[in-house]
């Protein structure tokens, strides 16, 4: 059986996915967490990659992952993300004319990031009559620093790609009846926005607001500290008949900062389509999961909501269905080791 793993290294955590795959379907293999050592992500010292590196090799031991080949993904919010529109041109014309667009789109030097592109659309499928086109730069000093904990953790690296992107690729499955869904992944540190339209990828956007704004945000409404705030977060969540509302007051002007950012979302997206409409919204991450946050999100956007569920279509073993409580927090690693 051929099998691919997806690493999924977080702020919070360190997630493994091995999928196997034959004629018969895709089967879970191994599958995994642990949490990433704190602020090691966000630092430059050689003991700080060192203890991710240690975190991965455990990572590896634990779910018995066979394989030391893996894909991983990049943060949204370091890696430059556009779907583009250019008239119809040949793979070699794209690959010279690529240049030119990412200078408009990219605030870095072209030399100091690596740009890839996909063709999502031939222009005979757009109205607009041209191609459209994801166009990716990822900081080069970023990719250095990610293969160099995954060389200390003695694991090659195959593809690189960024969360979101991997997590449509996981997800796209589950909204296979949906025309056209939003795709919001609430993460640690960052939201992380896609439009899926007959699950090609249409629009990316990054947000700096995530699960530990929310915590920042009920402790110093709630006067606790980030501990208590973090434990409060997530029992009681934005549901308004807990603790007499205050955590959900407490954590409103982040949610409205995320809300907002989703209804301009819609808005960019139904200026261009003006023929569709959003029909769902699928929420993946790990703040996903908070009590009350599908409720929130489907009231506020007006928009039916539902939480990720990337096992679609994935078999596993019964003692495995554990995997099921935490499914939204998978779908990055899932859409990784999806990727063929």
């Amino acid at each position: 059986m051929k099998s691919s793993v997806g690493l999924d290294i977080g702020s919070h955590s360190i997630k493994l996915i091995e999928l196997g795959s034959d004629r018969s379907g895709i089967t879970l293999l191994a599958a995994g967490s642990v949490p990433t050592p704190p602020k090691a992500l966000s630092s430059k010292l050689a003991a700080d990659y060192e203890a991710v590196a240690i975190a991965i090799k455990d990572l590896f031991k634990a779910t018995g992952c066979k394989s030391k080949t893996v894909n991983i993904a990049l943060p949204e919010s370091q890696v430059f993300t556009r779907v583009i529109e250019v008239p119809q041109l040949s793979q070699r014309e794209l690959s010279s004319a690529i240049k030119w667009e990412a200078e408009q789109y990219i605030p870095l030097p072209l030399d100091q990031v690596n740009i890839d592109f996909t063709v999502l659309r031939e222009a005979k499928m757009t109205t607009s009559g041209k191609m459209e086109v994801l166009l990716v730069a990822a900081p080069k000093a970023l990719l250095e620093k990610y293969l160099t904990i995954l060389e200390l953790s003695e694991v090659t690296v195959a593809n690189a790609e960024t969360e979101i992107i991997a997590a449509a690729r996981a997800l796209v499955r589950s909204t296979s009846t949906i025309k056209t869904a939003m795709i919001v992944s609430l993460g640690a540190q960052t939201t992380d926005l896609a439009i899926l339209r007959s699950g090609i990828l249409a629009f990316t956007r990054s947000i700096s607001s995530g699960g530990e704004a929310l915590s920042r945000a009920v402790a110093q409404g709630l006067e606790f500290n980030l501990t208590q705030a973090e434990e409060f977060k997530k029992t009681y969540g934005l549901e308004r008949d807990k603790v007499e509302g205050k955590i959900l007051a407490a954590a409103k002007p982040i949610m409205e900062t995320i809300v907002g950012e989703m209804k301009r979302a819609v808005e960019f997206y139904m200026e261009k389509h003006k023929d569709e409409h959003i029909e769902a919204i699928v929420l993946s991450g790990g703040t996903a999961r908070l009590p009350g946050m599908v409720i929130y999100i489907a009231e506020t956007m007006g928009i039916e909501t539902q939480l990720a569920n990337p096992w679609v279509g994935i078999r596993k073993d019964a003692k495995q269905s554990i995997l099921d409580v935490d499914a939204s927090t998978y779908s990055v690693a899932i859409g990784l080791a999806l990727r063929s």
